[in-house]
């Protein structure tokens, strides 16, 4: 495939933090009302979170790619309220990369799980 010496620099150990504000854009309203903080969303910024967290260390011309999430979502969050999304790489085998996320509301775990990328050559623009 490619060297996996090229992402040497992707190490075990790295830390992510996300933080954001529950708007419009992270709501699901089939629920009713106004809505509550979805969690598609919530996956989302723990995807984004996890990418954010390496993509400094990539070579040039690569990226990550999401391939598989397993995530409890704990705990609602209210529109206005505010998340902080943290990840942490903990394992690494070649372009295979193995993230433990959580999603925090304050002190209030509000989702928890595992999230895997790997490093793959960025489609040109």
């Amino acid at each position: 495939m490619y060297p996996v010496a090229e992402f040497e620099n992707v190490q075990p150990g790295r830390e992510g933090k996300l933080e954001r504000d529950v708007d419009d854009s992270l709501l699901t309203s089939h629920v009713g009302g106004r809505g509550i903080f979805a969690t598609p969303a919530m996956v989302g910024l723990m995807e984004q979170c996890s990418h954010k967290s390496v993509e400094p260390l990539l070579p040039e011309g690569f990226t990550t790619v999401g391939f598989e999430v397993c995530v409890k979502h704990l705990a609602p969050t209210e529109p206005g309220g505010h998340v902080t999304v943290t990840s942490r790489l903990n394992r690494v085998e070649g372009h295979k990369l193995w993230f433990d996320v959580e999603c925090h509301e304050g002190e209030k775990l509000c989702g928890t799980g595992t999230h895997r990328r790997m490093i793959v050559p960025a489609w040109p623009r």
